[in-house]
């Protein structure tokens, strides 16, 4: 455990109680929702504290009525970026970020626990006031990030899960590393009705399996090749399951490259909202997909994943809170060093390891529901 000033240390002794904790993780899906786990774990320490959650405006839907967050702060980064678009429009950056500004330092943040770790964030950490801002040292942070804090933990190996660093810091304020909670997400009841109408469009059965094709464009090195999904597709359709192609705005193309490749075996889904997304991975036997933010909903909501991975670390990356099973090149050597795993790809994945997940992935899958 880290030394907290006597205030802070009473509080967090009478559950938090007069506690305001802020929690810094802007984005992605992915990173918010491994996220959410710890801060519920400290919650449960801290029953009586306010906890407030600075994030990027696109993710704001994931924490709506979340019972664990009192308040949610998104960072205007559409304003900013307009407002630096052009020689014109800068004057109004400086009035923007001061509006930011002083709705973080109004949150009168006592702790901040800063799981981005890098320079945006250190810089809303130090304006939210807060006497303690506890961090990451070493590799886990990035772009002077640790000149923002003031209490660090240990950076450990390069390839520890992520799920791992993030409990890190929870337990620096003596909060047992388990059991692990879900996320305690709150679906919306529109999404549950329209995935609903659409699972009622396939075959009678009731067991499908989910699969997402795409990636931000971003990272698109992150995106595993058709023939690899096609492929698991078939071994799906062998084992009964049909499997129901997702996808979201700018996606289409991925999805419908996917159906074309796999056949009948596949079945094109609608445009798919976040909150569909969610209620369809609620009702799915499994889900397939690379390492990417709906991977990470489908571990939010326990279902089955099975998991491409390439150019990201199957360890530093892996799924959590669900039976899971992933699928790399069983030749390529990973270092939980980002710029250095982004170097291979998804060649040496063969049939034999896709079957052989296939089939450990819907066993578990039986066996759990």
């Amino acid at each position: 455990m880290i030394d907290l000033p006597p205030r802070l240390q009473r509080a967090l002794d009478n559950n938090g109680e007069g506690l305001h904790v802020l929690v810094l993780r802007l984005g992605a899906m992915g990173d918010i929702l491994r996220t959410l786990p710890p801060v519920r774990m400290l919650r449960r320490r801290i029953p009586a504290a306010t906890f407030g959650w600075v994030l990027d405006t696109s993710w704001e839907v994931l924490l709506s009525g979340h019972p664990d967050v009192e308040l949610t702060i998104p960072v205007p980064r559409k304003e900013w970026d307009a407002a630096r678009s052009s020689l014109m429009s800068w004057p109004a950056l400086p009035a923007h970020i001061r509006r930011f500004k002083k709705r973080v330092a109004s949150f009168n943040a006592d702790v901040v626990l800063d799981f981005h770790g890098n320079l945006r964030t250190g810089w809303i950490g130090r304006w939210s006031g807060a006497a303690v801002r506890l961090g990451y040292a070493g590799h886990q942070q990035k772009e002077g990030n640790r000149w923002f804090t003031t209490h660090r933990v240990a950076a450990g190996v390069h390839r520890t899960p992520r799920m791992e660093r993030n409990l890190d810091l929870v337990a620096a304020l003596g909060v047992p590393r388990e059991p692990l909670l879900d996320p305690g997400l709150t679906l919306p009841v529109g999404g549950r009705e329209d995935a609903e109408r659409i699972a009622r469009t396939l075959p009678d059965s009731g067991r499908f399996a989910v699969l997402s094709p795409s990636v931000s464009v971003k990272q698109a090195y992150k995106k595993p090749p058709v023939e690899l999904l096609a492929a698991t597709i078939a071994r799906l359709n062998e084992r009964g399951l049909k499997t129901l192609v997702v996808w979201g705005p700018g996606e289409e193309e991925d999805a419908k490259r996917t159906v074309a490749a796999a056949g009948s075996a596949a079945i094109l889904a609608p445009p798919t909202s976040l909150p569909v997304l969610a209620a369809l991975i609620e009702r799915a036997t499994v889900f397939v997909s690379g390492d990417t933010g709906p991977m990470h909903l489908a571990c939010s909501l326990c279902c089955p994943v099975l998991a491409f991975y390439g150019p990201t670390d199957p360890v530093v990356n892996r799924p959590w809170g669900a039976p899971f099973r992933t699928v790399y090149p069983s030749e390529q050597r990973y270092t939980g060093i980002k710029k250095l795993d982004r170097e291979g790809g998804f060649e040496g994945i063969d049939e034999g390891q896709i079957a052989r997940a296939v089939e450990e992935i819907l066993a578990e899958a039986v066996t759990r529901r």
